[in-house]
């Protein structure tokens, strides 16, 4: 698993980002389009980079009017995988679909283990256990950053059922989460 990135700095390169995506809006300037610039980012995500990855999800999310359809789906599966690579600010935006999970783990009999081989605290475990959720739904879900960049952009607006699939497969994955953190060493 790669290391986690500060959240602080993940948050700041996030911001970073965005604006250069969004000044590819801007015609006046005279810049990149958005699809050339997106499609650099989708590039650099295909390769691992956790920042590009959120940022891929971030326009998933919000879509961009004339340009890119909001995919719910896609913005939870690239989300997910700047989580498995390490990005914090990534894993903090799941906390709305991770949430029991949490619970689930803290209440856990084995979570005095878990803490103490993990070196969960009160202001870093959402960051620990997210990451082990994200890297076991990568795997569950066989997601693949190359293959996932190669997909043909189309509106996949929000859900409930897209939602719901993702808690199932969370469900399937937290035996594996628990047991993967009660061995770490």
């Amino acid at each position: 698993m790669k290391k986690l990135l500060d959240r602080d700095e993940a948050f700041k390169s996030f911001l970073a980002a965005r604006s250069k995506v969004n000044a590819s809006l801007d015609y006046i300037r005279g810049e990149k389009s958005f699809t050339v610039v997106f499609s650099q980012f989708k590039t650099q995500a295909s390769k691992g980079d956790a920042i590009a990855q959120d940022i891929v999800a971030y326009y998933y999310k919000n879509g961009v009017k004339y340009f890119l359809d909001e995919n719910f789906t896609k913005y939870l599966k690239w989300e997910i995988l700047a989580g498995a690579n390490g990005n914090s600010f990534a894993i903090e935006k799941l906390q709305f679909l991770f949430g029991y999970a949490y619970d689930t783990i803290v209440d856990h009999e084995d979570f005095p283990q878990i803490k103490y081989y993990n070196d969960i605290d009160e202001y870093n475990y959402i960051y620990i256990i997210g990451q082990v959720i994200c890297d076991k739904l990568v795997k569950f879900l066989e997601l693949d950053e190359k293959s996932l960049a190669l997909e043909k952009d189309e509106g996949d607006e929000y859900r409930p059922e897209v939602f719901r699939d993702f808690r199932k497969a969370i469900d399937a994955c937290l035996d594996d989460v628990i047991s993967t953190m009660r061995e770490r060493r």
